[in-house]
């Protein structure tokens, strides 16, 4: 939660009053993934971090490591792909799918469903 305060104070410091947040997130089977949006003409992904089960804390998402394939809050879909760059630091490789308020979360090898909260 404290990760996630960060990210969004960062992000309301870097871009100013001409984005407004707000926050998404994925949960399934201990995972945690916590989307902050920023909004300026049309959201976009802002900032993400990543908890694991039985993780300490959840870690920042290098944004320059993530591709966002699509994230279409009227439509409510978000595709994207995260890759490790070798830092042990991080998550392994994952790749994220949602439509509606269901998602799948790919990393080490497994597929785990789980729920996506659109609180734009």
């Amino acid at each position: 939660m404290r990760s996630s305060l960060i990210a969004a104070a960062f992000v309301l410091g870097a871009f100013g009053s001409a984005f407004a947040t707000s926050a998404v997130s994925f949960e399934a089977q201990g995972y945690l993934l916590d989307f902050t949006v920023g909004d300026d003409s049309q959201p976009t992904v802002a900032g993400l971090s990543f908890a694991a089960p039985g993780g300490d804390r959840a870690v920042e998402i290098p944004m320059r490591h993530l591709r966002i394939e699509t994230f279409d809050t009227g439509q409510k879909v978000l595709l994207l792909r995260f890759t490790n760059p070798g830092d042990p630091k991080l998550p392994k490789d994952f790749s994220l799918a949602v439509r509606n308020d269901a998602g799948v979360l790919h990393i080490d090898g497994k597929s785990i469903a789980g729920r996506f909260a659109w609180g734009l």
